[in-house]
């Protein structure tokens, strides 16, 4: 009884650390930036979106602007 407990408890750990280790990072999520209509030149855009849809979304949403696909720097 003990045994199988264990073991129980054993593949629920390794199964948990593998979830953990292969979902994506909240910095991987974002993809799209949107720049508002209005906004300064030099105002930074929002790029919380992960989805080209809901930033369209939010653009229309608060009044016209454009969406873009983030560029990923260099690292």
């Amino acid at each position: 009884m003990l045994r199988s407990k264990l073991a129980l408890v054993a593949m629920m750990a390794l199964l948990s650390t593998g979830f953990v280790l292969s979902s994506p990072t909240p910095a991987d999520a974002a993809k799209f930036c949107a720049q508002l209509r209005g906004a300064k030149a030099s105002g930074e855009p929002d790029c919380s979106f992960s989805t080209l849809d809901a930033c369209r979304e939010r653009v229309k949403h608060r009044g016209g602007g454009h969406c873009y696909k983030m560029h990923s720097s260099p690292t």
